[in-house]
């Protein structure tokens, strides 16, 4: 077989309609990754190919005890029509007869006027297959026995169950019947024992008689008690779905009546008055920056200017000093020449070329001085331009932007305020609502009354078939009263006891080829056979014992806690290849109870060869971005689940974590 898509519809946190392909592209590359965090939809994943193919007898993860209808409409997303319901629709292929035909295998479901109505159709080579649509049930037993699902199908944690040795038992003895068909062979036994009591009643005489009838009046009280009361829970839950969908309607009229804005009034105002308590702050801190050197922000060039200036008067001041400094000197050098009888001719140029020198400098910083400011202005102004005004601006421009923000949310508060209604006019629906949530809680009352009292009732009744059974055996012997039925009753003993013993001959019989699959998958995945040297299963009790290298029996617990989760995971393995079954193979938190040290074995030794299509769905602890390195040249497809939480759905969106393809 393989599984080419699937298609799902509105089922548990799958909103919408998600087709997913499955065939692997290439060959040689069996793997299909599904990565998703925890609640993105891993184990609905699986939880949807099982109800598909198996409906009633599907192992779905959250059904727990719930009937099977009550799990569908559990299972209808939340955002859907529940008059519209949920569908999923696998497209496979498998080969018949030595022909390979491809098959669509669709179930559907909706709430309708008699409750949850399922539907099943299927098509083959594309065309619809009503007599496989009405005994599909029968088919896929008979293909892939509801008994063996859990050896293709399977979780983390069934790995667990049978690492640790508890469960281990049981569920090798459910696969082992069903991959050798002993469950027709329980039937015969159970419908032997069915001849046996009526032959037995039949023999029933006097006291033993009345007390037998008594007995099984009793049973039928309990049984029509059992009868009366499920139909009762069952009439008060189709009242409870009444009164749930009334309040859905009710609370839909009364949010469209803005109901819901009137309960969040006290929140609305709340959020309207810090948004003005904010406002108002951020006005105060503008008139701040105004009350200071902001304004100055409108002149900027006439800073400049200022600024140009200042230096210009303090640069002329300077020259002015200078200048005055000049000719003290100069009188002072004209002083000395005349004392050095200096030639009057030179002494004249002299003092010519200096006069000359001091008015070229008089006529250079003749600068206009209007400021008459101080030293300090022009390094003042350099401040206040480099550093002052550029801060007060980005402050202005911040809390002008910030201001925008919070009038918009005034203005959108205020909106949703005026569209709270009035007390009075959404009172009628206020108390509509609130009377059918406590009818509601009542209703809820009563059926968890009825709950309790049918599981009474159940016990009861347990406890008087017992009582049936119990007179049934007493004195057989003495009441047969004639020869056929003592005939009848010691062969059906007799071939009870034969089949008892066939069943041992047939699991011993096959045992030794699956404890030697098992032992063959246990070895290769630990690559460890000094470990252990032989894998026996009780044909009785199923339980398994181990050998170790020293020819010692080797008990669970003396194997770590990596070694135990290989084993289970070899002794599933071992079971599927004894089904000489070509299956896929679907695994939900294939390393979530795997210790680090033993994940590499299960990814470079398992996975690529546990079947010829295999489904990982893996968080991205699991398979990891080392896994991932190792498991790419296996990979065929890669999806992504991811959780949207706006729309309440997962969407699945080609791609692994860290955005890696791994068919490319």
């Amino acid at each position: 077989m393989i599984l080419d898509s699937i298609v799902i519809e509105n089922f548990g946190v799958y909103g919408g309609q998600q087709m997913i392909p499955l065939t692997p592209e290439r060959e040689g590359r069996p793997i299909i990754l599904f990565g998703g965090m925890n609640g993105g939809g891993k184990t609905t994943f699986l939880d949807a190919v099982q109800l598909a193919f198996y409906g009633p007898k599907a192992r779905c993860s959250n059904r727990g005890k719930l009937a099977y209808r009550d799990y569908l409409r559990a299972t209808i997303h939340r955002d859907a029509d529940p008059s519209e319901g949920a569908s999923i629709a696998i497209h496979f292929r498998r080969a018949v007869d030595g022909e390979m035909h491809s098959y669509r295998m669709l179930r559907a479901w909706r709430e309708g006027v008699r409750g949850v109505e399922e539907t099943v159709e299927v098509f083959c080579d594309g065309e619809p297959d009503p007599i496989l649509s009405e005994h599909w049930d029968e088919y896929i037993e008979s293909y892939i026995p509801s008994g063996i699902s859990h050896l293709f199908f399977f979780d983390a944690e069934q790995i667990k169950e049978l690492a640790e040795g508890e469960h281990a038992a049981e569920l090798l003895g459910t696969a082992i019947h069903s991959l050798l068909g002993l469950d027709l062979v329980d039937r015969l036994e159970t419908d032997l024992l069915t001849l046996e009591r009526r032959k037995k009643v039949a023999g029933k005489t006097g006291e033993d008689a009345r007390r037998l009838k008594h007995a099984e009046e009793e049973l039928e009280r309990l049984d029509r008690l059992q009868e009366e009361t499920t139909h009762e829970k069952a009439k008060l839950t189709s009242e409870l779905i009444g009164l749930l969908r009334s309040i859905q309607e009710c609370e839909k009229q009364f949010k469209q009546e803005g109901g819901d804005l009137f309960e969040r009034r006290a929140e609305l105002e709340s959020d309207f008055a810090r948004f003005e308590k904010e406002l108002a702050g951020q006005e105060h801190d503008l008139r701040e920056l105004a009350a200071g050197a902001a304004p100055l922000l409108l002149i900027a060039p006439l800073l400049d200017e200022a600024q140009a200036q200042a230096r210009r008067e303090s640069e002329a001041r300077s020259a002015q000093v200078l200048a005055s400094a000049l000719e003290d000197r100069d009188a002072a050098v004209i002083n000395q020449l005349r004392k050095a009888r200096v030639p009057s001719v030179h002494l004249a140029r002299t003092e010519t070329i200096l006069r000359e020198d001091r008015d070229q400098r008089r006529v250079a910083l003749s600068a206009p001085c209007f400021l008459q400011a101080d030293e300090n202005l022009v390094s003042e102004l350099r401040h206040l331009r480099a550093s002052v005004l550029p801060e007060a601006s980005s402050k202005i421009a911040s809390l002008i932007e910030t201001s925008a923000k919070v009038r918009e949310r005034i203005t959108r508060a205020e909106t949703t305020l005026s569209r709270v209604p009035a007390a009075d006019a959404i009172a009628r629906l206020q108390r509509e609502l609130e009377t059918l949530r406590i009818r509601h809680q009542q209703k809820t009352a009563e059926v968890a009354a009825l709950d309790a009292k049918l599981q009474v009732v159940v016990r009861q009744r347990a406890t008087s078939d017992e009582s049936v059974k119990r007179v049934l055996a007493e004195d057989t012997e003495k009441q047969f009263g004639r020869e056929d039925r003592d005939r009848i009753l010691k062969h059906a003993a007799k071939v009870r006891g034969t089949l008892s013993q066939f069943r041992t001959a047939i699991i011993r019989k096959h045992a030794a080829r699956i404890e030697r699959l098992m032992l063959e998958a246990f070895t290769q995945l630990l690559r460890k056979s000094s470990l252990v040297s032989a894998l026996k299963i009780d044909p009785e009790t199923f339980r398994i014992e181990l050998t170790g290298g020293d020819g010692r029996p080797l008990p669970f617990d003396r194997l770590s806690a990596g070694e135990r989760q290989l084993l289970a995971t070899s002794l599933l393995w071992g079971l599927a290849r004894a089904s000489g079954r070509p299956l896929p193979t679907i695994i939900d938190t294939p390393l979530g109870r795997l210790d680090s040290s033993h994940r590499r074995h299960l990814i470079e030794r398992y996975f690529p060869v546990a079947s010829h299509q295999v489904i990982l769905l893996s968080t991205d602890e699991e398979i990891d971005e080392d896994s991932l390195k190792r498991l790419q040249p296996h990979i065929g497809r890669t999806y992504h689940l991811q959780f949207d939480e706006a729309l309440r759905s997962t969407r699945v969106t080609p791609g692994y974590f860290w955005n890696h393809e791994a068919t490319t």
